[in-house]
């Protein structure tokens, strides 16, 4: 991952980097006295709920509007709160076999995206505005029971997904361009974070790629080549054994898809479209 081919970990383009990668941030420091060891509680229900609990981290998140907030980054990629975490189920078991969750959107049809243009730090450029409808176009250009609605500006709601840029995610070439989380209480994950690197110097393309597979994670999609993220060179599994993930039927199996949005990492020449197993998945839960 360090050698001449850089991981973009979805941080800014290089002319020489040949991946990009999605999640898993940096962010800095406190600013209140807030203890970031892992409680034991907190990680005792990360293992229930088989995820693997090995490296997870306890980090301040900043919000658009200032406030930090503690999260836990698991599997380095997927960012839950403490209540997220400990309110989550199983809902009917684990099966041993691309890759969800174990929850789902459910409580709503319609799902509100929101690109933020604030003429500030946090706002999107217009080529991630474009990347980003180029995302929902694609989703809604499946004819999902669920549907995505589209805006741009500065207000959003509750259970909106917000995209917005997050200076704190490191824009080291070998961290992550993009960050987001899972589902809860049948509603998606609220937040699509990219750093200014990919908002600046990824192609419309390469961002239409990145905010699917956000916006993925939000509704419950899990990386199809969880068991060795080998599109980002590595061999490293990111669940215990097969048990932390739902197997989607229909799909290749473990990392079976090499061209899968959901994937960890991805080629910089992406086209940012759904392959036909990743229609598939979508298709079967949605």
């Amino acid at each position: 991952m360090k050698k001449i081919n850089f991981l973009f970990a979805a941080t800014a383009i290089v002319a020489s980097v040949t991946f990009v990668s999605c999640e898993k941030d940096q962010v800095n420091s406190p600013t209140e006295e807030t203890s970031l060891e892992v409680e034991k509680d907190v990680l005792n229900k990360i293992t229930a709920l088989h995820f693997n609990p090995n490296g997870v981290e306890k980090v301040m998140v900043s919000d658009i509007d200032g406030t930090k907030k503690a999260a836990y980054l698991i599997e380095g990629d997927v960012l839950l709160s403490k209540s997220q975490i400990m309110d989550m189920g199983l809902h009917g078991g684990i099966q041993n076999k691309q890759y969800r969750t174990n929850n789902l959107v459910t409580a709503t049809n319609v799902i509100r995206v929101v690109g933020y243009t604030g003429n500030n730090q946090y706002g999107l450029s217009s080529t991630a505005q474009t990347g980003l409808q180029y995302a929902v176009n694609n989703y809604n250009n499946e004819n999902l029971s669920i549907r995505f609605v589209l805006s741009f500006g500065t207000s959003w709601g509750a259970n909106d997904i917000l995209v917005y840029v997050d200076n704190s995610i490191n824009t080291d070439p070998n961290r992550s361009a993009g960050i987001a989380g899972f589902p809860s209480n049948g509603y998606p994950f609220t937040r699509v974070r990219i750093n200014n690197g990919a908002n600046l110097t990824q192609t419309n393309q390469q961002l239409e790629h990145l905010l699917a597979h956000e916006i993925g994670h939000c509704v419950g999609f899990r990386h199809t080549d969880w068991d060795t993220r080998k599109t980002c060179n590595e061999n490293s599994n990111e669940g215990v054994g097969n048990d932390g993930l739902v197997y989607i039927p229909g799909t290749a199996g473990p990392g079976g898809d090499a061209n899968s949005i959901m994937n960890a990492c991805y080629p910089a020449n992406t086209d940012g479209e759904w392959s036909n197993l990743d229609r598939v998945a979508l298709n079967y839960l949605y």
